[in-house]
């Protein structure tokens, strides 16, 4: 497969956010990047203190918080379900809210500080009036894709003869990878699929089929859905964190 540059948008900074004095994060919406980022409606990286939204609604979406392994505290998340647990450091927490949840989620302990990401993802049109559910993958049970200079955490999807070992509501692929200096791997994209990528440290130069960009710490691309099956080839410049978001746009 060929893909044309218009392929992929152009590297973009997310837009700070602040809410509060205790809220503060990097924001992506699709209208910035004038092209969809698959089913990915928004994600925030984001730091939180303390309490900040209270219990809030959703419907028609999946509402998605990964807390990163370095954050120094626990997520707690309660919802209409009746669910109350911590989503720990290097959990995934998604809620499929169908239609209709509400949840809270705050720092947990003193001196909190979370470090995550919140990622709305839009629900095929069969799943927007289901009964709402969430589905949680601890830590300890994410498995790992490891080459020499590469680890990537697979917590949704396949990456090469690794998988995640949840269902998720939709076919989706969610990696946050490590890649040293001049290391590199290779991400599969499925025919028909959009993605979005993010550099959360350091800098990477993406590949697709031909077409390349670097992507400096704080900056992400969105790449339209593709007409075959495509790779996407991820290269640190320097020691670089990144994640990849892809799924049927």
């Amino acid at each position: 497969m060929t893909l044309d540059a218009s392929a992929m948008s152009e590297p973009k900074s997310g837009a700070p956010l602040f809410i509060g004095e205790h809220f503060f994060a990097h924001s992506f919406r699709t209208k910035a990047f004038g092209e969809p980022m698959g089913p990915v409606l928004m994600v925030d990286h984001f730091w939180m203190r303390k309490p900040t939204f209270g219990l809030h609604h959703h419907e028609g979406i999946s509402a998605v918080t990964y807390v990163f392994e370095d954050s120094r505290s626990a997520h707690m998340n309660e919802d209409s379900m009746g669910h109350k647990l911590p989503i720990q450091p290097g959990d995934l927490h998604w809620m499929m809210a169908g239609r209709g949840a509400e949840h809270d989620e705050k720092p947990e302990g003193d001196d909190a500080l979370v470090h995550a990401l919140q990622i709305f993802v839009d629900l095929p049109a069969s799943l927007k009036n289901a009964a709402p559910y969430a589905v949680h993958l601890a830590s300890a049970d994410v498995p790992e894709y490891r080459q020499k200079g590469v680890r990537v955490r697979v917590l949704g999807g396949d990456l090469l003869g690794v998988s995640s070992p949840i269902q998720l509501p939709q076919p989706f692929s969610f990696f946050d990878g490590h890649v040293d200096v001049n290391a590199s791997v290779e991400l599969p994209i499925p025919k028909a699929w959009g993605g979005w990528f993010y550099a959360v440290d350091g800098a990477l130069l993406l590949e697709i089929s031909g077409h390349r960009l670097v992507l400096k710490k704080g900056s992400a691309v969105a790449l339209r859905a593709t007409a075959a099956e495509a790779t996407a080839r991820v290269v640190g410049r320097e020691n670089a964190h990144f994640v990849m978001l892809a799924g049927v746009s």
